[in-house]
């Protein structure tokens, strides 16, 4: 005979807040994400934000909340990362998001003293600044001989 036993976080229990998912961005703007959480008194070992659509995932920022400071955040976030975590709220934000690099699954992860994981699933999309197009009136006199529309979708008249 085998007894399993599996241990599940009930986060929607536990979350007060969280950012909204997808979490849409013009690039160039600030990504802030804000998590809110009620941990009846458990205290937390450390709070871990991860990007996951990579595999294996990538640890960006570990803080261990016994000594209260950053102990753990990857290369290419130094300068462009801000965090504040107290007992009840966490705050994560990236600078200057970038949609080659920041648009991606990341998730959020409580590690509680003694107990089992608490997590959030957040996917950031980064969309692109969108330039103003021209719109060109003319008028003309002639015969349209030709018309033919190029690979930017500019179209073209030959005019006789």
């Amino acid at each position: 005979m085998f007894c399993f036993c599996f241990v599940e976080s009930q986060a929607a229990d536990v979350f007060t807040a969280i950012p909204p998912n997808p979490f849409t961005v013009v690039e160039g703007s600030n990504i802030s994400l804000e998590w809110g959480y009620h941990l009846g008194g458990r205290l937390i070992e450390r709070i871990e934000f991860r990007e996951i659509t990579s595999f294996p995932a990538v640890l960006i920022l570990e803080v261990d909340s016994v000594v209260g400071r950053i102990s753990r955040l990857i290369n290419d976030y130094i300068g462009r990362l801000q965090v504040n975590v107290t007992a009840t709220q966490t705050s994560i934000t990236i600078l200057g998001a970038n949609s080659t690099v920041d648009s991606n699954d990341y998730e959020f992860l409580i590690v509680l003293v003694g107990s089992p994981l608490i997590f959030n699933v957040v996917t950031i999309s980064v969309q692109g600044k969108y330039k103003s197009r021209s719109v060109f009136t003319f008028q003309f006199t002639g015969i349209v001989r030709t018309c033919f529309k190029d690979t930017f979708g500019l179209y073209f008249l030959l005019v006789h």
